[in-house]
């Protein structure tokens, strides 16, 4: 059996629920890109609440997280109960021609005996159905037994803390397909109680360039975004960013720390050449993450609460930052991009 197959079991232990974030955050997106090559405006007042939304949402992508996973409960399920054998088709067919007494009219006409020829016939019937539906009860319980050995194994290997499996985990689960949408790439190295994150994040698909308002005579204005404002919504889309992988990675999996790096391709003014540098770098123990109030934290602000690098100003942007703390921490293992 397939691991997905095996993973689309756990719906009934711990059911992946799509959210209402997950499906605002693809809309915002569409939306987006749509107003990016939109000519013609018709609803100026749509367009900025459209734009608004949007804004919103890029910068608040850390609040939304999926329920965490309980993989001691699933370890502790106990194994499906054996099918019973089914004899409720006979047995009423049974109490059919036991009860039957001939009418007047049978007794008249003499059709006793054809009668009861045909109870007995719907008994032997009856008895075939229940053997039927006896061997399909048996095949779904050896299918359930074999799921049901298959979660505990997976549960095993999680709770062991064994890193061949969380690759597995996230691709099935798949928690970040919203921030995809949005403009980011995602690289996973796994190891045993630390998980190392790369988040590559396309500013051109990303942050908008303008800002929209609605001007007194009703009329739609496009305007340039100052480099100031462009600057302060991009820090905190990426620091929110770096906070939702952080958190989704621990509902989903037992592991003590995420580190997790934002990459950006930006101008190296040494060089003269664009590269991909990381430009913020955080190491997110989850005794920190659960003690946060996503709800109504800054993004930006709140990568105090860590052991991060960041070199930022508003006029300015990001700067190239070294990563963080990975001397510290055990050495990586298997990678994976997302």
């Amino acid at each position: 059996m397939s691991f997905k197959r095996t993973m689309r079991s756990f719906a009934a232990i711990s059911r992946q629920i799509e959210r209402d974030n997950k499906r605002r955050n693809r809309i915002a997106a569409q939306q987006y890109k749509q107003l990016q090559k939109q000519q013609a405006i018709t609803d100026a007042r749509q367009v900025v609440a459209d734009y608004n939304n949007y804004i919103n949402v890029i910068k608040s992508v850390h609040n939304d997280c999926s329920t965490e996973i309980d993989w001691e409960s699933i370890r502790q399920e106990g194994a499906p109960a054996p099918p019973l054998v089914s004899t409720e088709h006979e047995r009423s067919a049974q109490e059919a021609l036991d009860s039957y007494q001939p009418s007047f009219l049978d007794r008249l006409f003499k059709r006793q005996p054809v009668k009861i020829r045909r109870l007995e016939d719907a008994v032997l019937t009856a008895r075939h159905k229940d053997e039927q539906l006896t061997r399909e009860r048996q095949e779904e319980h050896i299918q359930l037994t074999t799921e049901w050995q298959e979660r505990q194994e997976i549960s095993r290997q999680v709770l062991a803390k064994d890193s061949n499996v969380y690759a597995q985990v996230i691709e099935y689960f798949a928690p970040f397909e919203d921030i995809s949408q949005l403009g980011s790439k995602l690289v996973f190295t796994f190891t045993a109680d630390h998980i190392e994150v790369d988040v590559e994040v396309d500013t051109a698909e990303v942050v908008p360039d303008f800002v929209v308002t609605q001007l007194a005579s009703g009329k739609l204005s496009r305007k340039p975004l100052s480099a100031s404002k462009f600057n302060e919504i991009y820090q905190d889309y990426v620091c929110s960013c770096l906070l939702r992988v952080a958190r989704e990675i621990q509902a989903h999996l037992p592991v003590s720390q995420v580190v997790v790096h934002a990459l950006v391709n930006q101008l190296n003014s040494a060089t003269g050449q664009i590269e991909n540098q990381v430009v913020v770098s955080a190491a997110m123990p989850r005794e920190t993450l659960s003690k946060l109030n996503f709800s109504t934290i800054d993004p930006s602000d709140s990568m105090r609460n860590f052991n991060h690098t960041m070199k930022f100003t508003k006029t300015g942007g990001f700067q190239e930052v070294n990563r963080v703390g990975l001397s510290t921490l055990p050495s990586f293992g298997r990678q994976r991009n997302y």
